[in-house]
C-alpha cells in the first residue's frame, strides 16, 4: 500500500517549471503538511501562511506577486491552495475525508432516527425490504438530511430491484456528502447493471480521486473498460485492484483474476499478447 500511495503522490507531484504561483505554494504546504507531527486546522493554517511566505519571497516573477498586494488577492490565493491541497496532497486528504466521515456518519441528533436506523438495519438482514423503506422514509422526515438513513435507503431499493429509486437516493446522499465512498461505489454498480457504463465510470473514477488506496474504484472502472472493449485501460485498473486485493488479502483476487483472464484471451485473438504483458511488466505484475 505504502508503494502505491508513492506512486500516485509522484504522479500527482508536478514539475516547478511553468507552475503557477499556487501550485508553488501548494507543493510547499504539502511539504510541511508532511512533517508537521499534528495535523490541525491551526497547524494546517501556518503551512499555508508560511509556505506563501516562502514562496513569495524567493518569487522572480512580477506577474505572480502583484496579486497578492490586496487582501482580496490574499484569500483567492489561499481558496486556490486550499483546493490543490486538498485535490493532491495525499496525508491532508486522508485527514479531510476522515473528518467529513465522522461528521457526515456520526450519530443523528435525534434519537428516534439513531433507533429507527438499528431497526431497519435489522429489516435489512431479515430481507424485509418494505419494512426498512418504510422504516427509512419515516426517519427522513425527523432528519431529512442525515446520510446513513439515506445510504441505506438507496440499498433496500437495490435489494428490491427498485433501480431508479437507489439511484435517487445515491444522489441526494451525494449532494449532502459528495465524498461519500459508500454512495459512489454503489451508484456505480447500479449504473454498470442498467449497462450504462461511462456514467458509471464517472462515479468510479471519483472514488478512485478521493480514495486511491481503495480496490472498489478500479475494479469497477476496469470491468467496464473490460465491457466497453477499451482493453489496455481496463487491464491497467484492474492490476492496481488486483495488487491492492493481494495485499489486503481480499477473496476478490479471484474476480480480477478472471476478468484479467479474459482480456488476455481477447487481446490474444487481436495478436496483442506483446501488449498486455508490456503492461503487466510496467504495473509490476508477474504473469505465470
Amino acid at each position: 500500500m505504502k508503494q502505491l500511495l508513492i506512486i500516485l503522490t509522484l504522479i500527482l507531484s508536478t514539475n516547478v517549471f511553468g507552475q503557477t504561483l499556487e501550485e508553488r505554494v501548494a507543493d510547499r504546504a504539502c511539504d510541511c503538511i508532511q512533517k508537521t507531527k499534528k495535523l490541525n486546522d491551526e497547524n494546517y493554517r501556518k503551512c499555508l501562511a508560511s509556505s506563501i511566505s516562502y514562496v513569495v519571497a524567493n518569487d522572480n516573477n512580477p506577474d505572480d506577486t502583484q496579486f497578492i498586494v490586496t487582501v482580496e488577492g490574499i484569500q483567492d490565493l489561499l481558496r486556490k491552495v486550499d483546493s490543490i491541497v486538498s485535490r493532491n496532497c495525499v496525508v491532508y486528504s486522508k485527514k479531510k475525508l476522515n473528518n467529513l466521515r465522522k461528521e457526515f456518519y456520526g450519530d443523528s441528533k435525534s434519537k428516534f432516527v439513531n433507533n429507527s436506523l438499528i431497526i431497519g438495519n435489522d429489516f435489512m438482514q431479515e430481507k424485509q425490504y418494505d419494512f426498512v423503506i418504510e422504516n427509512y422514509q419515516m426517519a427522513l422526515k425527523e432528519d431529512s438530511l442525515y446520510v446513513p438513513v439515506i445510504d441505506n435507503l438507496a440499498a433496500a431499493y437495490k435489494k428490491k430491484g427498485d433501480l431508479d429509486n437507489a439511484i435517487k437516493y445515491y444522489k441526494k446522499s451525494l449532494s449532502i456528502y459528495p465524498e461519500g465512498d459508500f454512495a459512489l461505489m454503489n451508484i456505480g454498480v447500479i449504473y454498470t447493471e442498467k449497462s450504462e457504463y461511462k456514467i458509471s465510470n464517472g462515479f468510479y473514477s471519483e472514488l478512485i480521486r478521493l480514495y486511491p488506496d481503495n480496490a472498489e474504484g478500479y475494479f469497477g472502472l476496469g470491468k467496464n473498460l473490460f465491457l466497453l472493449n477499451e482493453y489496455e485501460s481496463a487491464l491497467e485498473n484492474l492490476f492496481i485492484a488486483h495488487k491492492i486485493y493481494q495485499h489486503e488479502k481480499s477473496d476478490y483476487l479471484n474476480d480480477t483474476q478472471k476478468i484479467i483472464g479474459m482480456i488476455y484471451q481477447e487481446m490474444k485473438k487481436l495478436n496483442k499478447e506483446d501488449e498486455f504483458n508490456k503492461i503487466a511488466n510496467k504495473m509490476g505484475i508477474e504473469i505465470k
